[in-house]
């Protein structure tokens, strides 16, 4: 049975639990972690009873993994919508924008993510829920970066890729730690200006 026929038999009341749940299970990590996360401080969060937690996923495991992967798949939704763009430095401008949209780079949604890739290398599950969604969004950037170079020149693309999205989960580390206080405005300024030095050759488009 695939998971969207499963979701057909759901109900739009579950549909609704489960939704918050998820979203208070997103506030609890992000406050204590995943080992701090607990059924308790979740269903607290959420509004509802533990027993509901239980019926809709299980166990800790069972509702952390469905949490992770809920907003890999939001994130995913929101970079594909920059692929349709016909011209690959347009796509590469607006895969870097999602990378700081408020939907995706909240100081939430960022503790979410640290703490689920701290957690990575110990849960295998974990890892390959990642991996996998970390393939196919760089995949996207490769893949227009591979586009750009064969339209007009510039450099290798594999490095290049691997430049734009490092100098990105470096902003992204900054901006969650919080150390030098940046603003998603600045980090996406700071990542047009990195991008500028690695094609300065179109530097005047963006």
């Amino acid at each position: 049975m695939t998971r969207q026929a499963d979701a057909q038999k759901v109900s739009p009341t579950s549909i609704r639990t489960q939704a918050r749940v998820i979203e208070a299970v997103v506030e609890v990590v992000a406050r204590h972690g995943i080992s701090g996360t607990t059924f308790a401080s979740v269903s607290a969060m959420a509004g509802v009873s533990q027993g509901v937690l239980v019926f809709h996923f299980k166990n800790k495991e069972g509702l952390l993994t469905e949490t992770l992967s809920r907003m890999l798949q939001e994130y995913r939704q929101a970079w594909q919508k920059a692929i349709a763009f016909p011209d690959p430095l347009d796509r590469i401008l607006e895969l870097i924008r999602v990378d700081f949209s408020p939907e995706i780079c909240s100081q939430t949604k960022l503790a979410l993510w640290f703490s689920f890739w701290g957690e990575a290398g110990a849960q295998p599950l974990y890892n390959k829920i990642c991996v996998e969604a970390e393939t196919a969004r760089n995949d996207a950037m490769l893949s227009s970066c591979r586009d750009l170079v064969i339209l007009s020149g510039g450099p290798d693309p594999d490095l290049l890729t691997q430049s734009i999205d490092a100098f990105t989960d470096g902003l992204w580390l900054q901006i969650h730690m919080q150390g030098h206080p940046i603003t998603r405005e600045n980090a996406l300024d700071a990542a047009f200006a990195h991008l500028r030095l690695l094609i300065p050759d179109y530097a005047d488009r963006f």
